[in-house]
């Protein structure tokens, strides 16, 4: 049996450190770019003016239009990356799993997860009285869960998974194998994964989740299991959100 400590062949990819620090700062500064682009030409094309006035009044196709835009950027650089080295998509972890151990892993790991993420918040409340553990996460998706169920679902339940799984356990998880080893690139990489979601509580729920996505990823060598479990949190959280 292999040792925490030895890193996987499938987990020698041959992008680094640096790719991934340039393709996180390629996704934001593109994004950037193109509000800013956005801005400029809202005076002049009136088609261009109306998005964005939707945008600015929290219109929910608008920000679905705009979170697709984002994610087809990010999903664009890892593709480039994967042509700059020769790479096929199974690098980054779109690899077949048995579906027996499929079922397995996230029947487990969902237990695991529910398990550890309320231990873990329990104990930094103790830690720290004015932590809010329950504090509400607040977008243009959240507030519309109720009235705009269905394209709700998808922005917050179906995407960031195969998104987030893909640039950050897929991606960026292996490059800092590569520097840090195999459990500081886990340990590394889950708290980028949890501070991405830009609150206290969160940052704590799902870098305990990044963890447990990345052993998972070890495991089975695909980060489809992950994908799926993601969903399952995002959905129970979705159902929790619109009270159905």
């Amino acid at each position: 049996m292999k040792r925490w400590s030895e890193v996987p062949e499938f987990l020698k990819v041959p992008w680094g450190v640096r790719d991934a620090l340039v393709l996180v700062a390629a996704w934001f500064g593109l994004q950037l770019i193109l509000g800013f682009g956005l801005v400029m030409l809202s005076p002049a094309v009136p088609a261009v003016n109306d998005f964005m006035n939707a945008v600015r009044h929290e219109n929910i196709e608008a920000s679905f239009a705009l979170n697709l835009v984002g994610v087809a950027i990010g999903l664009g650089l890892v593709a480039l990356y994967l042509r700059k080295y020769h790479a096929t998509w199974s690098m980054v972890g779109w690899r077949r799993v048995n579906v027996l151990k499929l079922i397995k892993y996230l029947f487990v790991m969902l237990i695991v997860f529910v398990v550890l993420a309320n231990v873990a918040l329990i104990v930094v409340k103790l830690l720290d009285p004015s932590f809010d553990a329950n504090q509400a996460q607040t977008n243009d998706f959240t507030k519309a869960a109720g009235s705009h169920r269905s394209l709700a679902l998808i922005a917050l339940v179906l995407i960031p998974p195969i998104f987030e799984e893909t640039i950050f356990r897929g991606f960026i998880f292996p490059a800092l194998t590569k520097r840090a080893g195999l459990i500081w690139g886990a340990v590394l990489s889950s708290m980028l994964f949890g501070a991405a979601h830009g609150q206290p509580n969160l940052f704590v729920y799902t870098s305990i989740l990044g963890l447990l996505l990345c052993f998972m990823y070890v495991k089975t060598r695909s980060i489809v299991p992950g994908v799926l479990l993601h969903m399952a949190n995002n959905y129970l959280a979705f159902l929790a959100l619109t009270g159905k």
